[in-house]
């Protein structure tokens, strides 16, 4: 397939078998040679509330450096084990991006969709998590963020 250019697939992934699967419907159906996946997971950042006896709160306390590197170590660890043998085996070139950033839903989408107007993403692929319709409602959807908001094509998997 000589004359593509190269595009951008950003996959977001976390540690569900959802996303999973959602890249291996991307490498089965999206994939081209000369393509390259961005496998993209962010961190949430390590705060911990300590709360006092009559459940005021007293302080927020920070992650070490030692912790934050141990978690990113273990997110690396995780995505090398579990998503890269995929890419591997079909000789996908990949980039690993782990990013740090506060997690709630409409932050995480944010975060996304930033990374892929950065790469000019050809398309964004997510796996949807069905967490039931009032969690949802009060919470929010990561891929309903993305998808309202992202600039790229977003490619949503219903795997749950």
């Amino acid at each position: 397939m000589e004359g593509f250019p190269k595009r951008h697939i950003l996959v977001s992934v976390d540690d569900s078998e959802a996303s999973q699967r959602a890249l291996d419907w991307a490498l089965d159906n999206i994939y081209r040679p000369g393509d390259e996946f961005h496998l993209f997971h962010v961190i949430p950042p390590g705060q911990y509330v300590v709360l006092s006896t009559d459940l005021g709160m007293e302080e927020v306390i920070e992650d070490d450096e030692a912790t934050k590197k141990r978690v990113e170590d273990n997110a690396r660890q995780n995505l090398t084990e579990r998503f890269v043998p995929k890419l591997a085996a079909k000789d996908v070139p990949y980039q690993l991006e782990l990013v740090r950033f506060a997690t709630d839903n409409e932050s995480i989408g944010a975060v996304i969709c930033r990374r892929a107007e950065q790469l000019q993403a050809s398309c964004v692929v997510m796996a949807k998590h069905n967490r039931g319709a009032i969690k949802e409602f009060f919470v929010g959807s990561v891929c309903n963020y993305c998808t309202h908001h992202c600039k790229s094509p977003v490619l949503v998997m219903h795997c749950d």
